[in-house]
């Protein structure tokens, strides 16, 4: 039996008026609503920190493996001659012209161009290949 029920049954048997043992009441039923709002606050929050630990998991879990790959697909950069060269896992080692622009690998068969010219990005250079070339050995 609660100390709720216990003072229900007090209220019964002590002498007062009916407006303050319906007050009474009315209050002990306001408690009872409270501390099943209480309880039922409590779980959820329980619930809610044990999300926030498998969130807090999943993201440690997330950055490590992001600094991961960051590590594997690190690559150098450099800008010489306007051309930006990059050597890393994805070029074999080698120095290799890419777009300042955006980035993606120069198409060095004639001139030194963006390979989305002329649909893109229309960046390209008036160096030759052989010059490049010659610029990527340097490096």
């Amino acid at each position: 039996m609660s100390l709720i029920d216990l003072a229900r049954d007090a209220l019964k048997e002590i002498p007062m008026s009916d407006i303050i043992r319906e007050r009474l009441s009315l209050s002990l039923d306001r408690l009872t609503d409270a501390e099943a709002k209480i309880e039922s606050l409590q779980t959820e929050n329980g619930k809610l920190q044990a999300q926030l630990e498998n969130a807090r998991f999943d993201y440690k879990e997330a950055k490590e493996e992001l600094q991961r790959l960051k590590d594997e697909h690190a690559e150098e950069v450099r800008i010489h001659g306007s051309i930006e060269f990059r050597r890393g896992k994805r070029t074999g080692g080698r120095w290799l012209p890419f777009c300042p622009r955006c980035h993606l690998p120069a198409d060095d068969t004639m001139t030194v161009r963006c390979t989305q010219y002329p649909k893109g990005c229309n960046w390209l250079t008036l160096l030759g290949a052989e010059q490049v070339a010659a610029i990527a050995a340097e490096l």
